[in-house]
């Protein structure tokens, strides 16, 4: 049976740009709350009220969050590998749960961008973003969030059983509770960030255990 030879100088890329990715994905995400000139937990009309008024600061939020989620796919990878070879089927579970935050869904953001630009007063915009989140026939995918991060903490679960260093593995496993608790109970950017920034250590320094190739001789 013929395989495929992947040079080593390739394995030592890809190795660095799925850890790159593995930070990335979720500090983009912290940098996007701190650029953020207003309130982002805020829910309902008051977020709608603080968007609009802010409507000209949301273009590079935007592209941060598109840059998050190029590099979500690879960093994922990363860690999922990592924890499989601690504990497979348990890596395995949580891998197929984590990966729902891939998953297509409607931004709300361009939604409410969108209605501004157009001229929609906030109550509308706001009757509208409820319908697109439980009216739209894929809204149930919108939900998919809480597993997803159940699914974060299972890959450190797992991970604290493999090679990745502890610290890592434990803040992959505490950062998933702290993301939710920002919105729930409607703190500061900063705080919300900080979340983010523990999982992009937490994904980061799991993704340290993936194997280095071997030089060949």
């Amino acid at each position: 049976m013929t395989t495929v030879d992947t040079p080593s100088v390739t394995s030592r890329f890809t190795r660095t740009a799925m850890i790159a990715c593995a930070v990335a994905a979720p500090l983009l995400i912290a940098l996007s709350l701190l650029l953020t000139p207003f309130q982002a937990t805020l829910e309902g009309e008051p977020y709608v009220r603080a968007f609009t008024a802010h409507l000209d600061a949301y273009a590079l939020p935007s592209w941060l969050g598109l840059l998050s989620f190029a590099a979500l796919i690879p960093g994922l990878l990363a860690v999922s590998r990592v924890a499989r070879s601690g504990r497979p089927v348990l890596g395995l579970i949580g891998m197929i749960l984590a990966f729902i935050l891939t998953l297509p869904t409607v931004d709300t953001d361009d939604v409410i961008y969108a209605a501004a630009r157009v001229g929609l007063d906030a109550a509308t915009t706001n009757q509208l973003i409820t319908e697109v989140g439980e009216g739209a026939p894929t809204a149930a995918a919108g939900f998919g969030f809480f597993p997803a991060l159940l699914g974060l903490v299972l890959l450190g679960v797992a991970a604290l059983a493999g090679a990745a260093p502890k610290w890592a593995a434990i803040a992959l496993i505490v950062a998933p509770f702290l993301i939710p608790v920002a919105w729930f109970a409607q703190i500061s950017n900063a705080a919300a960030a900080a979340a983010w920034i523990v999982l992009a250590a937490g994904m980061g320094g799991v993704s340290l255990a993936l194997p280095h190739p071997r030089d060949k001789a």
